[in-house]
């Protein structure tokens, strides 16, 4: 039997993408560069003009292509599939940012705060994360299904539920607008008027 070394190669984390055109662009692969990219798009009170320019500074290092927003969503993915018909998400990187930072720290020895990591390299950390750290906790507690359990445990699962759920983004004018429709209830007035 030959023998020989085993060498295992690191995969090779792209730092540019190739558009339609043909031509590679550089991008800023940094996770945080990533995540500062999905929370400006996710800012309901941001233009759509401005949501663009935003990753076409940071992400793109101000040189878009032409076909910026696939080529985001596919790095993004790390070249998978879309996942189609998920209704409900079961994370929210803002949201859950501490739970995150916490279990990288607890799993890994990672310091988010210090470290560099490729985009690529922080979604497979982030997926290989065990039930037991609380990012882990916080995912299992989310998909469980209250008609799993006892009549009698239902109502506290539900409202453990509750305490972690994803919370929709909204504006600035729908959180001033739902401020004052709560402020008129609890006065007693008619929200109408």
């Amino acid at each position: 039997m030959p023998q020989g070394k085993f060498t295992l190669s690191a995969p090779v984390l792209p730092e540019t993408v190739t558009s339609e055109d043909g031509n590679e662009y550089p991008v800023d692969p940094d996770f945080r560069t990533v995540l500062a990219c999905l929370e400006r798009l996710a800012d309901p009170d941001a233009e759509d003009l401005s949501k663009a320019l935003f990753v076409a500074a940071r992400f793109y290092k101000g040189n878009p292509p032409p076909d910026m927003w696939p080529l985001f969503e596919r790095f993004l993915l790390c070249g998978e599939s879309a996942a189609d018909g998920e209704d409900d998400p079961v994370m929210d990187f803002e949201q859950d940012a501490d739970a995150i930072y916490a279990s990288f720290r607890q799993q890994y020895g990672i310091d988010l705060i210090r470290e560099k990591l490729h985009w690529m390299e922080f979604r497979l950390l982030l997926r290989g994360l065990c039930e037991d750290t609380k990012f882990g906790e916080l995912l299992k507690l989310r998909q469980l299904d209250p008609n799993d359990y006892a009549e009698k445990d239902r109502a506290k699962l539900r409202s453990l539920q509750d305490m972690v759920a994803i919370h929709p983004r909204v504006g600035l004018k729908e959180a001033q607008l739902q401020a004052e429709l709560d402020r008129r209830l609890r006065a007693g007035e008619d929200p109408a008027e």
